[in-house]
Formats: structure tokens, sequence, C-alpha cells
């Protein structure tokens, strides 16, 4: 990896903010039923953080997660190099080898995270993280900034059982919160997620209609295949069985507050059937509309 100058500087920056769990915190996390799914071990923050330069030849036991506020680096994971720029997410597993630095000329504004427990290996699998590929782009630093200061304000806490497991908590929302905005680096692949987010929006505006799949499509403004590609990347579903579940909470929401029929309710959101529209119901909620009505009104 080339180096971008002589001068390397691992930690002790200008209005850094550094927390070590002592020791005998980090054995609590490790006995504490649900912490010890997931918990820091280390937590920080570097601003501007020129000459910033890390070396693990071993890696180290926990993960380590770097997000790019502002500026730039790189990072060397498994013999391949990436450059890393503003919204770039990156977790490297537990013994891993790797380096990374700023860039000279631009010096990277980095949060970071080591974190481990026992569903380590798990939640990198439900981002689809790995060695080889390692990197998520989520594009609003905002929210990822607010999420690790949500996190590092639970260490505030001088460390109580109460404090530890908020901190497992707001670790486990800033990850879903990461794979909920995750979104594509090429400004083409921008422009493509802001429309399937606009489509999502105009599932929420017409769940009174029988939509198709090609009218989402058409709205997003995308061939059939590759929006239903990047609709699948965005939810993990597909257009239509998003646009389903939308229709079945709404549905919910209808038979808990309101008085009207289920023909009425189903007429509503777009089904002429009631009796098939009962039937989607009950595949997707796993009660009848009757059944599931006399659940919440007792």
């Amino acid at each position: 990896m080339p180096t971008i100058h002589e001068k390397r500087i691992k930690e002790g920056f200008p209005k850094q903010r550094l927390v070590v769990l002592p020791p005998t915190v980090v054995e609590r996390c490790r006995s504490m039923p649900i912490v010890s799914n997931l918990y820091v071990t280390d937590i920080g923050a570097y601003a501007s953080a020129a000459h910033h330069y890390v070396e693990r030849q071993h890696g180290i036991a926990a993960a380590v997660l770097i997000y790019c506020l502002s500026g730039r680096g790189l990072i060397e994971i498994d013999n391949t190099i990436q450059k890393i720029h503003p919204g770039q997410f990156v977790i490297i597993p537990p013994s891993t080898p790797h380096i990374y630095q700023a860039d000279q000329k631009d010096p990277w504004s980095i949060c970071w995270i080591h974190f481990t427990g026992a569903h380590t290996q798990a939640l990198s699998d439900s981002l689809k993280l790995t060695v080889q590929n390692p990197f998520l782009y989520v594009p609003d630093t905002r929210i990822m900034r607010d999420a690790f200061e949500n996190v590092y304000a639970c260490l505030n806490y001088h460390y109580s059982d109460a404090g530890l497991l908020a901190m497992t908590s707001e670790l486990l929302r800033l990850f879903s919160l990461a794979k909920l905005h995750q979104g594509f680096p090429g400004a083409q692949r921008q422009s493509a997620e802001k429309r399937v987010v606009s489509t999502l929006a105009f599932m929420e505006q017409h769940l009174h209609m029988p939509l198709t799949l090609d009218e989402m499509a058409a709205h997003s403004g995308q061939s059939l295949p590759y929006f239903t590609r990047l609709f699948r990347q965005r939810t993990n579903q597909s257009p239509m069985a998003y646009f389903i579940q939308l229709k079945i909470r709404k549905a919910c929401e209808l038979l808990d507050e309101t008085d009207s029929s289920i023909r009425e309710i189903a007429s509503q959101l777009g089904y002429d059937d009631p009796y098939y529209f009962s039937r989607i119901f009950k595949k997707t909620q796993g009660c009848s509309p009757a059944a599931y009505r006399r659940s919440v009104k007792g």
C-alpha cells in the first residue's frame, strides 16, 4: 500500500474523542445477557486527521467499524486497496490484517467503533459484508453521525448496567440505520436509488389502487428488470410483496380504528373481491381480518 507521508500518527489528534472501556467493564459486558451479544470495546472520532495511519498485521480480536464523514482515505483489506470517501461505511472482521490511512491532501474525518460479542458474525452476515467486500455506502452522514453520538453518549453513564444495555441497543440501531439508508456510490446509481425511494412514497400514496409492477417501474423511470433488482436490494423484498405488505398494514389500522366492514376495507385498498382480500390478509398476517379485529378489539 502506498504511504502518503513519512509522518504517521495512530492517535492523538486535536479535538479527538476516544474511549477505551476498562477490562473490568468489558468482562461485565461479556457476562451480561443481551449485552454479551454485541458491545463496544473502544470508540472514537477524529476530525481532519492529518497523517492518520494504522497498520495491524494480524488484525485485532474485535471487529472494526469506520465511517467517513468527510475527506478521503485508503483502506487495505485482504490485499485489496479501497479509496474511502464521505459516506463510506466499513467493517473489518476480527483477526483480519488491515491498514488504513488518511489522504495527504484531504485527510478524512471519521468516527469509529471496535465491537465484539456472540452476534458479531451474524451482524456482518445480515449486512451482507465479507472480508472480500466489507463496504457499504451510506450517503446521509448526518444520520450516521447522530447514531454514532447516541452510542457514544451511552458510555457517559459510568458503565452502569442500564448504560451498557443502552449502548448495545444504540449500536444495533446504528447498524440498522446503515442498512436502511444504504445507497450506491456512483452518480448514476444514486439517481436510480432516489427513484426507488420515490416509488416507495408512490406506493404509500396509492394504497387504494391495484398498482401493477409495470406501473411501479414506469413511475421510477427504469426498466422493469433493473427496477425490480434495485428495489429488492433496497428492501429485501419484491416490489409487489412490499406493496401488499403496505396494504395489509393499512388494513390492520382500519380494522382496529374503524367500524368499516371487511368488504368496505377491501374496497378502500383496491380489492374488488373481499374474499381474495381475506386470503391475502390471512397469508400475510397469519389470521383472517375478522379474527384480527376480534384480537385487537377484544
